[in-house]
């Protein structure tokens, strides 16, 4: 089978873009959109390698590793913004933000310094259990479930952490995304 076909055409649109881009042609919610696509596109391509490694018989299994792991790296910084945002977006579901923040005292509940804590030492186990405790009949978004996977260093797990605490804990609006 050719892979090379469907391969020069996403280059081709790639290009595409570009050139409109530079020429000013692209309104920037286009850009968004097609920015958004690209991010999506990554992280896709990250879970397809996960789940080609874990097949067995593969072959150049050490260099899908590479690969699948330089996406992970890449795709970290996302996963940062998305965790904020999540964060941020929990304010609205009472139940869970009562959980971990005081209203009347205006500062975080005992829970809060408990995950920072185990976040700093590390202690992914208890701090993945600690916010099952808060998310009780809530659905957890799978960027938030992302975020403990041992493929990330213990220090990319704790900034995934404290920037999904962030946004729950943080100042009322942080960007124009969490306005809306």
């Amino acid at each position: 089978m050719n892979h090379g076909e469907p391969l020069q055409e996403f280059r081709k649109a790639l290009g595409m873009f570009v050139d409109w881009v530079s020429q000013g042609k692209v309104k920037i919610k286009e850009f968004r959109e097609a920015f958004a696509a690209l991010d999506d596109f990554t992280v896709n391509l990250q879970d397809t390698l996960e789940e080609l490694l874990k097949r067995s018989g593969i072959e150049d299994k050490d260099e899908w590793r590479y690969w699948w792991m330089r996406l992970a790296q890449r795709n970290s910084a996302k996963l940062c913004e998305e965790l904020r945002k999540y964060g941020f977006s929990l304010r609205k579901e009472r139940e869970v933000y009562e959980r971990i923040y005081d209203r009347e005292k205006k500062k975080p509940r005992g829970l809060a310094y408990r995950i920072l804590e185990l976040t700093r030492l590390g202690k992914r186990d208890e701090v993945f259990f600690s916010l099952l405790n808060i998310f009780q009949g809530v659905e957890i978004k799978p960027d938030l479930a992302r975020a403990f996977n041992p493929v990330y260093s213990d220090e990319l797990f704790r900034v995934f952490v404290y920037s999904f605490l962030s946004g729950l804990l943080g100042p009322e609006k942080s960007s124009p995304e969490e306005v809306e």
